[in-house]
């Protein structure tokens, strides 16, 4: 019978981040090689393949090693993230819509004001991901955090 080594959290994220980092030098190192050669002279075609690769890149990664993660860690800890996704996270998604929805419904003029004074013009997507991504991962914070605090 093998035994599966334990990976600690912070031992999972330095793989992931060391792996990701050798994914990216690989990816720039190619991309420079395209457009040394002359291979392909379209610098936003090279720079859209080489964020696809990267991107692949990590979700590999991340998710080999979060696979080896949640295998290795007990019923308690398991028990925690998902009831801190489940709960935090669909609280901060619940934010997000209401942001959604008000943005919506002034026909973008909240959303541009509030672009423009947070200094996000013209980077509508990344100010999205943020609204979206931000609420949930912090509301999985503080639901997390909750969790261990009930249960000590």
């Amino acid at each position: 019978m093998t035994t599966k080594k334990k990976i600690s959290f912070t031992g999972a994220l330095f793989r992931i981040l060391g792996f990701s980092l050798l994914g990216g030098m690989a990816v720039g190192a190619l991309s420079a090689v395209l457009m040394l050669e002359g291979g392909v002279t379209d610098r936003t075609s090279i720079l859209a393949t080489a964020g696809a690769l990267m991107g692949a890149v990590m979700i590999v990664v991340a998710g080999v090693y979060s696979i080896r993660w949640w295998q290795s860690v007990d019923e308690a800890v398991r028990h925690a993230h998902a009831w801190a996704w489940y709960w935090g996270g669909s609280a901060g998604l619940a934010i997000s819509t209401l942001f959604f929805i008000v943005f919506t419904v002034t026909d973008g003029v909240v959303a541009r004001a509030l672009m423009q004074k947070l200094g996000y013009e013209g980077g509508a997507v990344e100010f999205g991901m943020i609204l979206t991504a931000g609420p949930m991962l912090l509301g999985y914070g503080i639901a997390w955090g909750i969790w261990w605090l009930r249960h000590r």
